[in-house]
């Protein structure tokens, strides 16, 4: 498959920074000019992987800098998002449009066990307490034991399902759109050693979000919500968060589902909960252009704590017949919702206003969206945004530093980079490209850079020094990467909850 990026040089505008933690809605004056570090794709070194063998069989590659790793082909050539880690083994569906979902021994790539899903399209999985969670686009949630495969408990929740579940304290989160004649209003879950209950029959239609106990799927709350989440629910202590694609901000009680706070905004990416306050990336129109910046809000209340946004810079990508916003080519995006049965999203989906607030008008565009969701660190913010990588020391909302994407056809114009995972000292990201660097948090200067020629659209996982990564057309890679600490981010957002912290 072919990336839809229009890599053409070009200046790039910095659009994300934060507050001081603990001021009042002011940000102090850069003592200095952040360092700039530039990254020179046309410098990464060729990972060539071995040519295509037989599907689910692991094949070994070495890199001409000595590290190794292998890869494993997945059936169906599908993007595929980001693997969950647990125990010695990855989880992993087998991409938009496949009816699989797959364990693999995370440390040779053997296949452990392998699920047929009734209806297609598994999300990202989360695993904790033993379960492994995900989601079909079309339509189901699923909760299996981990270690075995062995079916726990399913439930139809309505079509489509284009984000990811959390799980915390025995919980699952996950949207869902309410209101249709199948499943989360109509019978009752299938399961396996127990059963879920179907929602309440006659509610009228629009998503909602769910709150399940994880062992039994029983309900135990749902909420209104404007529109399906972007990327997951993030769970922070007792409060689940979320952001729609309308851009609508929501904080919820996890004890009983009601709202905390609810912020009508232009939110273009799953919020950050750290440092005692939340960090959304926001947009707005500035005359004939299209502006993203960060609004902090106030952890307690979800007040904007400032009069404008931060940073704000020009974002291209999200203006409506853009090709930037992700990082699937249009023409992926509309075979893969072809394939699937959709000649156009359904109006279920509720893409108008995703549409208008984040250029996302397919189910297979929404299901890869990921925005510029940052990660924090050491004391320190940082995301990838358009062809840079910015890092935001949180304690005085200063830019330590900027990294900026050079080469053949690299441009601002688009998002090319996956949110970062973050550890050792470490970040590390996937390009729509095909790139993948690692970077030091203290200063942006690149430990390696490797280029398969394989887009990706999901950040990588991150377990005992190997990183792992899926691709656009169904490859699931393992990078060696030499170093003990590249570990612990376990699934996309880190965890479970989509929220880690270091």
């Amino acid at each position: 498959m072919k990336s839809q990026l229009a890599w053409g040089s070009g200046a790039v505008v910095v659009l994300f920074a934060v507050l001081t933690i603990g001021g009042a809605g002011k940000v102090a004056p850069p003592a200095t000019q952040p360092a700039q570090v530039t990254i020179d794709l046309d410098k990464s070194i060729a990972l060539e992987l071995p040519a295509a063998g037989a599907d689910l069989t692991p094949r070994s590659f070495q890199t001409k800098d000595g590290r190794g790793g292998w890869v494993v082909r997945i059936p169906g050539g599908r993007p595929l998002a980001t693997p969950a880690y647990a125990d010695g083994m990855l989880f992993v569906g087998g991409g938009y449009g496949s009816h699989e979902f797959y364990a693999f021994d995370a440390a040779t790539g053997r296949k452990v066990w392998e699920m047929k899903t009734g209806d297609d399209g598994p999300t990202a999985a989360v695993v904790e307490d033993g379960c492994v969670a995900f989601n079909t686009e079309s339509c189901t949630v699923i909760i299996a034991e981990a270690r075995t495969g062995k079916l726990l408990w399913q439930e139809w929740l309505g079509d489509p399902l284009m984000s990811q579940p959390a799980i915390a304290k025995g919980k699952l989160y996950i949207a869902y759109p309410g209101g249709q004649p199948h499943g989360a209003n109509g019978p009752a879950a299938q399961n396996g050693a127990n059963g879920a209950h179907a929602s309440a029959p006659g509610r009228a239609p629009g998503h909602r979000l769910l709150c399940a106990d994880l062992k039994t799927g029983r309900h135990l709350w749902e909420q209104d919500i404007t529109g399906d989440v972007v990327s997951a629910p993030v769970v922070d202590a007792n409060q689940v968060f979320f952001t729609c694609f309308d851009g609508t901000s929501f904080a919820l009680n996890c004890a009983d589902g009601s709202i905390a706070w609810q912020k009508h905004n232009a939110a273009t990416s799953a919020p950050l909960v750290a440092g005692g306050q939340v960090l959304l990336t926001e947009r707005e129109q500035v005359g004939k252009d299209i502006h993203e910046g960060l609004q902090r809000l106030d952890l307690k209340a979800g007040e904007a704590r400032d009069s404008k946004l931060l940073a704000a810079g020009n974002a291209e990508y999200l203006k409506a017949g853009r090709d930037g916003a992700v990082a699937l080519a249009p023409t992926k995006q509309a075979s893969l919702d072809s394939s699937v049965g959709f000649a156009a999203a359904p109006q279920s989906a509720g893409l108008s206003v995703a549409a208008s607030n984040v250029n996302v008008t397919t189910v297979a565009g929404g299901w890869a969206y990921q925005g510029s969701r940052a990660a924090f660190a050491n004391g320190r913010i940082i995301n990838a945004q358009a062809n840079r990588l910015n890092c935001i020391t949180a304690g005085d909302g200063q830019i330590a530093w900027q990294a900026q994407a050079v080469g053949k056809g690299v441009s601002d114009q688009v998002q090319a980079f996956s949110p970062p995972a973050v550890a050792g000292g470490k970040l590390y990201v996937c390009s729509s490209r095909g790139d993948l660097l690692a970077l030091g948090q203290k200063d942006g200067k690149p430990s390696f850079l490797y280029s398969t020629g394989k887009p990706m659209a999901f950040q990588p996982a991150l377990a005992r020094g190997n990183l792992y990564a899926g691709t656009s057309d169904g490859e699931l890679i393992c990078l060696r990467t030499g170093d003990p600490t590249a570990d612990g981010w376990t699934a996309w957002g880190g965890n479970a909850q989509h929220n880690k912290k270091e």
